[in-house]
C-alpha cells in the first residue's frame, strides 16, 4: 500500500497560548518567544480492490475516499467514494460519456442544476454513480459509485 506524507503545522496551539499568555497580565514589555516544530502525518492512499473489474473505467481525476468489496450471497459490489476539484454536472456528464462510449446503457437518470445521478449497465457489469457539490469540503465534487454484476440486480 502506498503511503502519502502531510506536514501539519502546530503553530496554531502555539499561537493560542501565546495569545492566552499576553492576555493574562504581564506588562507590555514581555516578549514571548516559540519555536514552531512540524507534526508528520502519514496516511495510506487508498486503492481499489484488486478484484475490481478492470474494464469498468473510473471517473476522470477521482482522488479515492474510500474503496470497498462487498460480498453478500453470491455477488460482489464495489462501494467507491472520491472526489474531484470540479463541478458536479460537467464531471457526472463526462463519466457518462465515457460509459456510453464503452456499451454501457442508461437504465435510470436523475439531473438537478447542481448533481447528477445516474445507472448505467454493460454486458457485465452496471455502475450506479452520483455526483454532487461536496459539502464535507466546502468546495469540488463528491462522487459516489456502486459497481457490481448486472445478473445481481435482478438477484
Amino acid at each position: 500500500m502506498r503511503r502519502s506524507t502531510i506536514v501539519v503545522p502546530s503553530f496554531v496551539a502555539l499561537s493560542v497560548g501565546a495569545m492566552g499568555m499576553a492576555a493574562c497580565g504581564g506588562s507590555d514589555d514581555e516578549t514571548v518567544s516559540s519555536t514552531v516544530t512540524p507534526v508528520i502525518a502519514t496516511l495510506p492512499t487508498v486503492q481499489l480492490p484488486e478484484s475490481f473489474p478492470d474494464d469498468v473505467p473510473m471517473p476522470a481525476g477521482i482522488e479515492l475516499d474510500e474503496a470497498n468489496e462487498l460480498t453478500g450471497g453470491q455477488a460482489t459490489i464495489f462501494d467507491i467514494t472520491g472526489w474531484n476539484a470540479g463541478d458536479p454536472v460537467p464531471l457526472g456528464e463526462a463519466y457518462l460519456a465515457e460509459l456510453r462510449d464503452l456499451g454501457y446503457e442508461i437504465t435510470s437518470r436523475v439531473d438537478s442544476t447542481e448533481n447528477i445521478l445516474f445507472t448505467v449497465e454493460g454486458p457485465e457489469w452496471f455502475v450506479s454513480a452520483g455526483f454532487y457539490p461536496d459539502a464535507m469540503r466546502e468546495r469540488g465534487t463528491a462522487i459516489g459509485l456502486t459497481v457490481g454484476p448486472v445478473d445481481s440486480t435482478n438477484a
